[in-house]
């Protein structure tokens, strides 16, 4: 079949940078801060997706974090705190003010019992750790020059702090500096900062500074034992690997360079106890962002950068491997209205609602772009109050209904066009709707509107009735907390007869929708738990079909009205390609073709495959697009379906948001194109080229 497709590039998300990253082993999740404030928690097991999203505060600031256990998390920032998270309400949990000022930098010792953390006066904090606070301890002595970056030594004995042109040793115990290292200057009158510490499985100290040298330090005498100048500008972050073989560093000057430990080498010197001690040599250098490099963290073998550019690089070598997610926000970011043929997207503080182009009846060849009769108009733009962070959205499939909540409210609002002119009103307050929804949707159509919260005795589902524009409490949807947790992922069935809800765990729970049944014992079951959490899922029309794609990129598929996995599903399990499994990008989105019940349409961040159950059938025919020029792109590809196999690729993107159809012969792309975030980043370091004027 063919169709017509909507190219919407008209998404204008601004790129946020990358603060901070840390990794937590034992649950394999990393935690990374952006330039809004927000914490974003990815799960890194398989393919690195986006779990879940702690709102940012437009008056917080965050410039260190460290995991406690996989549970808890916490952060220092400039206004002199230590916060921690609750990563079930997504929320923060506690806040412990600091002596000292603003603070840079936290760590935690290798007991994870005790936590220290370096602030602008130049003391260092340290707290105890009990199961759900820190209790203060002590400070230790004031030293001159603010304490930028900060690590405990592998014994917990130790702590090692970096400052403007100084290293310093301090026992943990007394409080006392122990070591006072001194750096060079490149220019007198320069001083040199050291941006970043490391700590080797030996107890030797590593550090980047402002003039790009990497050293290597002795803690026990408090000398400098080797150097290496390996940047052209700043050394902003460092990370040794677990095995302390390797030490990757990178700053300003975008370069990732590592250093390989060798202990046979010529010149290696020999300590008291007759050892050889280790040498640090070049290795290779890999350029994998185009602007500042603010963190890297090793984790089981694979590198994990971010800063300026806003992309999460997961890399390698060897072997060599390179993947660069996006800085988009947590989906859905885009929601399709197909009645009023508008879609609304998503920001980190507001909502745009844009009213769809029309196109010609032209005749076209595939490939090929249809004029429009009518551009694309934005109706409407709605910011938060505060320019609070966005933590949930929704909209009625008319656009009549849009709702939004944020950490400290929910606001509901009426929208309509009169006259052709549009007109936003708000909407009547409603003690029954919940305040920081996680997750919010309405039903297809229009009748439903379902909120989402994470509270500490479970989840707390609760359903309303949409009445003249207005949203109505009809009861709660509760299940045991043991059954699942943390939701993540919701979708209705298309005749609104079932709540299909999965969490982070891997758990899925299907909800039977019945008024009489809400308040009293609402029917549900759960589906057969897997060891990952889905990242995508929906329910066809017709057929009742529940689809799930999980973390690992497995497929399945389960009927709801026989509570059993579908003949298609159990065969596929065999027969799922090697190209499949090794995606590195996770999917995002499903949708299902209106006019062939044997084809499933996905799609990640740059590709559109297409699943035929009837892989056994030799006539199966590729998906044909043609395509709205709604945004100036001359130089958009045709479509590119490629095989008759069981997943067929469709058509390859640059960022793809979201794909869906907007009735049975047309669908909306939304794309964010690469160049659209470079060219809102602020200028990269300017670097003379030989043979360049």
């Amino acid at each position: 079949m063919s169709c017509k497709i909507h190219n919407v590039r008209f998404y204008n998300l601004e790129p946020r940078s990358i603060s901070c990253l840390t990794y937590e082993k034992r649950s394999k999740k990393l935690a990374l801060s952006r330039s809004d404030n927000s914490i974003e928690i990815w799960d890194v097991k398989d393919f690195p997706f986006l779990e879940s999203t702690i709102a940012g505060d437009p008056g917080d600031s965050i410039e260190s974090m460290v995991w406690i256990n996989h549970l808890r998390l916490l952060s220092t920032g400039l206004n002199g705190t230590v916060k921690e998270y609750d990563l079930i309400r997504l929320r923060k949990k506690n806040e412990t003010s600091v002596t000292g000022g603003a603070a840079w930098c936290i760590d935690i010792n290798p007991h994870k019992n005790r936590v220290a953390v370096g602030t602008e006066d130049g003391y260092i904090n340290t707290f105890s750790v009990t199961s759900d606070s820190l209790i203060y301890e002590r400070i230790f002595d004031k030293q001159k020059g603010r304490i930028l970056c900060l690590k405990w030594d592998n014994t917990g004995n130790m702590i090692f702090t970096g400052s403007p042109d100084t290293i310093r040793v301090w026992n943990a115990e007394t409080g006392h500096a122990v070591h006072k290292m001194t750096t060079s200057r490149k220019h007198i009158k320069k001083e040199t900062i050291v941006w970043s510490l490391g700590v080797t499985d030996n107890n030797f100290i590593v550090s980047g500074d402002s003039r790009g040298v990497l050293s290597i330090w002795d803690p026990v005498v408090g000398i400098l034992i080797e150097s290496h100048e390996s940047h052209i500008a700043d050394i902003l972050a460092l990370s040794v690997s677990c095995d302390s073989n390797t030490i990757y560093c990178a700053g300003v000057d975008s370069i990732i360079r590592c250093f390989s430990r060798v202990i046979k080498t010529a010149g290696s010197s020999i300590d008291k106890s007759g050892k050889v001690t280790p040498r640090w040599v070049k290795g290779i250098e890999r350029r994998l962002h185009t602007h500042d490099v603010r963190s890297l963290v090793e984790a089981d073998g694979k590198l994990f950068s971010g800063g300026v550019d806003g992309y999460l690089a997961q890399s390698s070598y060897p072997p060599k491997m390179l993947t660069k997610y996006p800085p988009l926000l947590e989906t859905p970011s885009v929601i399709v209205c197909r009645e009023s043929r508008c879609i609304l997207l998503r920001y980190v503080n507001y909502l745009e609602l844009w009213k769809l182009g029309t196109a010609t009846n032209e005749t076209v060849s595939s490939g090929m772009f249809y004029p429009l009769e009518s551009e694309p108009i934005k109706l409407l733009e709605l910011r938060t109050k505060g320019g609070e962070s966005i933590v949930s959205y929704a909209v009625s499939r008319d656009s009549k209904i849009i709702v939004y909540s944020t950490e400290s409210h929910t606001r509901v609002f009426n929208f309509d066009l009169v006259d052709g002119n549009p007109q936003l009103m708000r909407g009547i307050e409603n003690n029954d709707l919940p305040i920081h929804i996680q997750k919010m949707s309405f039903s297809p159509n229009n009748k439903l509107f379902v909120a989402v919260t994470n509270e500490e005795d479970g989840n707390k589902i609760s359903i309303f009735k949409v009445i003249k524009n207005k949203l109505v409490f009809k009861g709660v949807l509760f299940a045991t907390s043991k059954t699942i947790e943390n939701i993540r992922l919701l979708c209705f069935s298309p005749n609104e007869e079932y709540l299909i809800c999965s969490d982070r765990q891997g758990n899925v729970i299907v909800y039977v929708i019945d008024e009489k049944l809400i308040s009293k014992s609402p029917n549900w079951w759960p589906l057969p738990k897997y060891s990952r959490p889905p990242t995508a899922m929906a329910v066809q029309t017709g057929t009742s079909n529940l689809v799930i794609v999980y973390s690992d990129h497995k497929v399945v598929e389960y009927n709801l009205l026989k509570k059993q996995y579908t003949k298609f599903s159990n065969e596929l399990q065999n027969r799922i390609p090697t190209h499949w499994l090794a995606r590195q990008f996770p999917i995002t989105n499903i949708t299902f073709d209106p006019a062939n019940k044997d084809v499933i349409i996905v799609h990640d961040d740059n590709t559109v495959y297409a699943i035929h159950k009837n892989f056994d059938s030799q006539n199966v025919k590729p998906i044909k697009i043609r395509k709205y020029n709604n945004a100036d792109d001359e130089n958009s590809s045709g479509s590119s379906s490629q095989g008759h196999n069981i997943f067929s690729i469709i058509k390859k993107y640059k960022h793809l948001v979201h794909l869906e159809w907007f009735s049975t012969k047309e669908m909306v792309a939304v794309e964010i194109h690469p160049t659209s975030l470079l060219e809102k980043l602020p200028p990269m370091l300017k670097k003379k080229c030989f043979g360049v004027m």
